[in-house]
């Protein structure tokens, strides 16, 4: 009788775990139920079919967190991932979506770029289902050359899935009909939120705990909010404080040349994504937003990369922050794009190191 396939997957997916790490079964367990179920979905992508909205699901999962579980992706990267090697720094999924100049094109353009990703998981999905399989001269091309060491492997994969959950959100924007009663789009706010943080750090008071403040002005400055599924939709993103609490240190990091070391507030982030729970606030969106919220953007060093992802990610939480007469549609493209630059964020930091 054989085990089922995620038991031999796990089996696999250890190797790439330390051997004195204690929640090691457990881990290679969870990778490897999101694993199969995320190549599940990117198969289809990955030639050209089939919708992305199932895999933005596999979020929830992503975090690789479970009670009687494993710990957590960030204590996994901290203190579980066997030999990793060099990967590879990825580039943004979502820099120069915007370039396109029209709604269609745009649409295109993540719809290649999804592909592209997909296609990138099922191949590294293949890799790490090899791990550990005999090096003699029976073995496959993969397990004689693999492209990377077990632990490197497990990390890339991730990072991949990162970004395909980074690019599934955002298509949502694209995919869906466009709201043609979306109204403004906020104006950048990425300096207003930096000094809101600052004036609050001066004075003692938690930023992240502000969320009953940021409600109340809200809902006084957006007759959008008024809406009862206002309510459901702001439960999830008043966690988007702490979140840009932790983007700005990762921007400072960044900034001075060293890796930002405090992950689990980004993993949690997107553990937390539950856009189901207020799937009728989203729509899509004009052009123009996307252009500007997702413009092309010069080359740079990884590290100067990673600072400007977390810049613009501070952006849109400053948008959300401020927000005046702001649509609901407004509201969940923004929410959206934050999670979005997040997962893209969080896959360029772990491939660093």
């Amino acid at each position: 009788m054989t085990d089922a396939p995620e038991r031999e997957l796990a089996r696999a997916l250890e190797h790439g775990l330390r051997d004195g790490f204690p929640e090691r079964a457990r881990t290679a367990l969870h990778l490897a139920e999101l694993l199969l179920d995320a190549v599940d979905e990117a198969l289809p992508l990955a030639r050209g079919r089939g919708s992305a909205a199932e895999l933005e699901l596999l979020a929830q999962r992503a975090d690789v967190y479970g009670w009687d579980g494993p710990p957590g992706w960030d204590e996994v990267l901290a203190r579980g991932i066997g030999e990793r090697g060099e990967l590879a720094a990825g580039t943004s999924p979502l820099d120069g979506l915007g370039d396109a100049p029209g709604r269609e094109d745009q649409r295109q353009l993540a719809g290649a770029r999804l592909q592209t990703e997909a296609q990138r998981l099922v191949a590294l999905g293949r890799e790490a289902a090899q791990l550990g399989a005999s090096s003699g001269a029976s073995a496959t091309e993969l397990v004689a050359h693999p492209t990377l060491p077990p632990g490197g492997i497990l990390v890339a994969a991730h990072a991949s899935l990162l970004r395909l959950l980074s690019l599934s959100s955002a298509s949502t924007l694209l995919e869906l009909p466009e709201d043609l009663q979306s109204g403004q789009l906020p104006p950048p706010a990425l300096d207003a939120l930096l000094a809101e943080i600052d004036a609050r750090e001066a004075s003692g008071s938690d930023f992240a705990a502000a969320q009953e403040e940021w409600l109340a002005r809200l809902s006084r400055d957006n007759p959008s909010a008024a809406d009862p599924v206002f309510r459901t939709f702001f439960a999830g993103v008043s966690q988007s404080l702490r979140l840009a609490l932790s983007l700005r240190s990762w921007r400072e990091q960044a900034r001075d040349g060293r890796l930002p070391t405090e992950l689990e507030t980004a993993v949690g982030a997107i553990g937390a994504w539950q856009p189901e729970r207020w799937r009728t606030l989203r729509h899509g969106v004009p052009a123009a937003w996307i252009r500007e919220l997702c413009p092309v953007l010069p080359e740079a060093p990884p590290l100067a990369r990673l600072g400007r992802e977390c810049e613009l990610a501070l952006d849109l939480a400053g948008r959300l922050w401020t927000a005046r007469d702001v649509s609901l549609t407004g509201f969940a493209a923004l929410a959206t794009l934050l999670f979005a630059r997040t997962c893209s964020a969080l896959a360029l930091r772990q491939e660093l190191g």
